[in-house]
C-alpha cells in the first residue's frame, strides 16, 4: 500500500488564504498545568491544524508517562486540515525554551517562548518566506522553514531561513533558496550540528537536498543527491554529523540509512540501507543513548532500531501500534523514557514507555481533535 505516498501527490496542502481568521492570536488563559496534579516529568506539544484557526495543545507527562491535558494556545495563523505529510510540523528548539509551529492554511510560522511549567507565549507570528510551509527546524539562533509550494507549484517550493531571537523570528537577507530542479513532495528540512547545513527530504521525486549555511544565515543553492533506499521521508542529524533517513521502500522494505555529508554537500551511505520489513516508514526519533524509533504508517507499527555513535545502523524490533490506526508522527521525551505516536485514523496519541535496548509497552492514548499535526516532546 502507497498510503502516505497518494495523499503527498494527491492532496493540496492549504495553500488558499483562509478568510475570515484573526491573525492576532495569544496564549488563551489556560495554564499549563495537568489536572489533578501530581509530578510532571515533561510536556508534549500538537497542532490542532484547524482551518478556522491553529492551536497548539500542551499535555503534561506524568511520572507514569501518560498525558493529561494542560494547555491550550492560538497561534495566530490558520491550519491546513490535513495531517501525515511531513516530520517537523511542530518543533521544539535543544534548549527546550522556543516552540515553532507551520500555519500551512495562512504560509506562516508561529513562534512561542516556552515558560517555566510548559505553558507558552506567542513571540510572533511571521511570514514563511513561500507557499504551504510543512516543516520547520531551529538550531541556536538559525530556523529554517520547509515551503511546499502547494499541490500545484502555485507558490515557491523553497527553504527560508528565519533569525530566532528572544523576542521572535525575522528573516534573513539572502537565506532563502529553491529547491533543486525536479525535485516533489517535500516532507522535511532539519540543520545540522554547528548549523552549517541544512537538509531536505523530497519524498516523490527521491531526493535529498542540502545547503551550506554562509555567515549571517545565508543559504548557498541546493546539491542533489539520490538516497540508497526509495523515496526519503524524515531526517535527522546525530551529533557527530550523520545524516539519518527513514525510507519508504518498496513492500515490506521500509529501511534507515545513514549517511555522511561530504564537503561538497553529497551523501555518501555509511552502510546499505537497514530494512524492518515494514511498509511506509516516514517518522524518525533518536534518544542520547542512540535508540531511534521509526513509524510505519500502513505497517500501524514502530520500528526499533540502534545508532551507535559513529552512525552505525542496528534493527532490532518491531512493536504494534493499533490496527488501523495509520500513525503519522511521533515524539520522543527529552529523557527517553517515553514514546507518543500519532495516529492519524484514530484521532489519538498511543503513549509507550520506552525501556532497555529500545522495548517498547504501551501504557495508554490520549485522543486529539482530528487532522491534528506535528509532535514534540520535552
Amino acid at each position: 500500500m502507497r498510503y502516505l505516498k497518494n495523499r503527498i501527490a494527491g492532496i493540496a496542502l492549504g495553500s488558499a488564504a483562509v478568510g475570515g481568521l484573526a491573525l492576532a492570536g495569544a496564549a488563551n488563559a489556560s495554564a499549563a498545568t495537568p489536572p489533578g496534579g501530581g509530578r510532571v516529568l515533561g510536556y508534549v506539544y500538537t497542532s490542532t491544524n484547524s482551518t478556522a484557526g491553529n492551536q497548539v495543545e500542551v499535555f503534561a507527562r506524568k511520572a507514569d508517562g501518560t498525558l493529561a491535558l494542560a494547555g491550550t494556545y492560538n497561534t495566530g495563523g490558520a491550519g491546513n486540515g490535513v495531517n501525515g505529510l511531513s516530520q517537523g510540523a511542530v518543533t521544539l528548539s535543544p534548549d527546550q525554551r522556543t516552540l515553532l509551529v507551520v500555519d500551512g492554511g495562512s504560509d506562516q510560522v508561529s513562534d512561542f517562548a516556552v515558560l517555566p511549567g510548559g505553558a507558552l507565549r506567542l513571540r510572533n507570528v511571521v511570514a514563511s518566506g513561500g507557499t504551504a510551509p510543512t516543516s520547520v527546524a531551529i538550531n541556536g539562533g538559525l530556523a529554517e522553514v520547509l515551503n511546499s509550494g502547494g499541490l500545484n507549484a502555485e507558490g515557491p517550493m523553497n527553504v527560508t531561513g528565519l533569525r530566532a531571537t528572544g523576542s521572535g523570528l525575522a528573516p534573513i537577507a539572502g537565506g532563502s533558496q529553491p529547491l533543486s530542479s525536479g525535485a516533489s513532495g517535500p516532507t522535511d528540512v532539519v540543520i545540522s550540528p554547528g548549523s552549517t547545513r541544512v537538509a531536505v527530504a523530497e519524498t516523490l521525486s527521491n531526493t535529498i537536498d542540502t545547503f551550506a549555511v554562509g555567515q549571517g544565515g545565508t543559504l548557498a543553492p541546493a546539491v542533489t543527491s539520490a538516497p540508497d533506499a526509495p523515496s526519503a521521508f524524515a531526517e535527522l542529524f546525530t551529533p557527530a554529523g550523520r545524516l539519518l533517513v527513514a525510507d519508504f521502500g518498496s513492500a515490506d522494505n521500509s529501511a534507515l540509512s545513514s549517511y555522511r555529508v561530504a564537503p561538497s554537500g553529497v551523501l555518501n551511505a555509511t552502510q546499505a540501507p537497514v530494512s524492518d520489513g515494514q511498509n511506509e516508514g516516514c517518522w524518525i526519533v533518536k534518544s542520547a543513548s542512540g535508540d531511534a524509533f521509526v513509524v510505519n504508517s500502513s505497517s500501524d507499527t514502530v520500528s526499533s532500531y540502534h545508532v551507535s555513535a559513529s552512525g552505525q545502523v542496528t534493527f532490532l524490533r518491531n512493536t504494534g501500534v493499533a490496527t488501523g490506526a495509520t500513525p503519522v508522527d511521533e515524539a520522543l521525551s527529552s529523557d527517553g523514557r517515553n514514546l507518543y505516536v500519532l495516529n492519524g485514523n484514530q484521532d489519538e496519541l498511543t503513549e509507550f514507555s520506552a525501556g532497555s535496548g529500545a522495548r517498547l509497552t504501551a501504557i495508554g492514548t490520549q485522543a486529539l481533535p482530528t487532522q491534528s499535526l506535528g509532535l514534540a516532546a520535552s
